[in-house]
């Protein structure tokens, strides 16, 4: 292993692309855009009837339900009969959803921050807060092993094989 590869390897970037993180984050709204009725559901039949209940085995017909605009398809029959009118579980389910959107975002912003390129939490300081801790004169002088990209120095000379 040489050592151009070595260090190569050392500053390979290797978080997830932007596709990963996109495709993560569809799958999750819908899995929560699909599931927040039927938490609603069973929220509002916990508070009616006194136990939390979800249509368990009949998934299918509980969303052939919601898609019909009713409640209640695949419940038990005690249950369902139970709950309130569709208007008012249907407004709920409207809240449900701004608060799982709601906390998506936050999750969202959190996640941004901590995954950013830049910031502290990355071991990189912005140029003011460099030249805060370093003092200007110093990061001149050492601009050439900080940024040997955009401060090489004149006359040096390079190794056989390398560009």
């Amino acid at each position: 292993m040489s050592m151009e590869r070595s260090r190569r390897a050392r500053f390979t970037n290797v978080a997830p692309t932007a596709g990963e993180f996109t495709v993560a984050v569809l799958l999750a709204g819908l899995f929560f855009f699909l599931i927040t009725p039927l938490v609603v559901q069973g929220g509002v039949a916990w508070a009616t009837s006194g136990g939390f209940a979800l249509p368990n085995g009949h998934l299918l017909d509980a969303y052939a339900g919601l898609l019909h605009g009713h409640f209640g398809a695949g419940l038990h029959r005690g249950v369902a009969d139970a709950l309130p009118s569709d208007a008012v579980i249907w407004v709920l389910t409207l809240l449900g959803e701004v608060l799982v959107l709601g906390a998506a975002v936050v999750l969202g912003m959190w996640m941004r921050d901590l995954t950013a390129g830049t910031g502290s939490r990355h071991g990189l300081a912005t140029p003011t807060q460099a030249a805060e801790a370093l003092g200007v004169p110093r990061l001149r002088k050492s601009a050439a092993v900080i940024r040997p990209d955009l401060y090489a120095r004149s006359g040096r000379r390079t190794p056989v094989g390398s560009k």
